[in-house]
């Protein structure tokens, strides 16, 4: 799983340079906790964060906010006081240490031991991160409203977000073939495209052709892994309709609460939606999971009994 689009001001801390914000999940899948919540930080340690941020970005930098873990670790909400390249002034979240002395200058996951993401948490309270949607929804918005196409004849379907110059996406692609060529699941993929500046033109290569299905197998079947570059040519130029297409699914991927690859939904054996975000630290036994399902994805979004 790898980045999102939104600039921050942690590049203060790293040589004042803008980058991108990094995706929290890596490649293993962290479900946030909705009961656990972090605490307002004291008027003490706001004044203790802004001295050393002061001190780190030569002044360039407000605290807005301080958030307390359990763990002691200090959520900043901060703000950049030079304006970004869209007027306005960027929003970040870094860490403090518990003892003040020293910052973590990327918002780097801050992973609790029963896997609260408290980073998560930090982001979407200052508004950074959009709040994740239920996952019944979102796949009711891939439904109706994204560009899609369906690997596979038979077997419970799940609906993947994939990128196609993502590594953890090829991956997964590669343990659920086995099962979809054995008629025992079926992928709904929505193509996304924001991991590099080819992706997109990838991913409109993919949806632009005449056998989707088949131009994606040429991407995995080529990808180059030590690159991470999927196989496929990217488009030159393609049918605008195709490009607004993948723009709505990345969109659409964005409610999920993570601009993160894969991203996976499905139903369980209790007929609920789940939604789960990078690769599956037990892939082949996740796909075997999937592929002995009682529920299957229908086509208004729902979970329905398998036929």
């Amino acid at each position: 799983m790898y980045k999102r689009k939104h600039y921050y001001i942690a590049a203060a801390m790293m040589g004042l340079i803008g980058v991108p914000l990094l995706s929290f999940a890596g490649a293993q899948a962290l479900e946030s906790s909705k009961t656990q919540t972090l605490k307002p930080g004291t008027a003490a340690q706001q004044a203790e964060a802004q001295s050393l941020v002061n001190h780190l970005t030569h002044n360039r930098v407000t605290v807005l906010k301080t958030f307390q873990t359990p763990s002691g670790m200090i959520a900043i909400e901060g703000e950049g006081k030079a304006l970004d390249p869209q007027g306005k002034h960027p929003k970040t979240l870094v860490w403090m240490s518990p003892n003040g002395k020293a910052l973590i200058p990327v918002p780097a996951p801050v992973i609790s031991a029963n896997r609260v993401n408290y980073t998560e948490k930090a982001m979407i309270s200052m508004g950074i991160m959009r709040k994740p949607e239920a996952a019944t929804k979102v796949v009711q918005q891939i439904s109706h409203g994204a560009r899609t196409f369906m690997i596979g004849k038979s077997g419970p379907v799940i609906d993947a977000f994939l990128d196609p110059n993502c590594i953890f996406c090829h991956k997964f692609y590669e343990h659920a073939m086995p099962a979809i060529k054995k008629g025992h699941l079926r992928m709904r993929v929505t193509l996304v495209g924001f991991l590099k500046p080819s992706s997109a033109p990838k991913a409109t290569a993919i949806l632009a052709s005449k056998d989707p299905v088949q131009a994606m197998a040429y991407n995995e079947q080529h990808f180059n892994v030590p690159a991470e570059e999927g196989g496929i040519r990217p488009m030159e130029k393609s049918d605008p309709s195709v490009t607004t297409a993948v723009g709505a699914n990345t969109a659409i991927l964005t409610h999920t609460g993570e601009t993160a690859t894969p991203t996976l939904l499905f139903c369980q054996n209790n007929g609920k939606m789940r939604m789960v975000h990078g690769l599956p630290r037990d892939t082949q036994g996740f796909v075997n999971r999937l592929s002995h399902s009682h529920y299957s994805i229908d086509a208004a979004g729902n979970c329905t009994p398998k036929s």
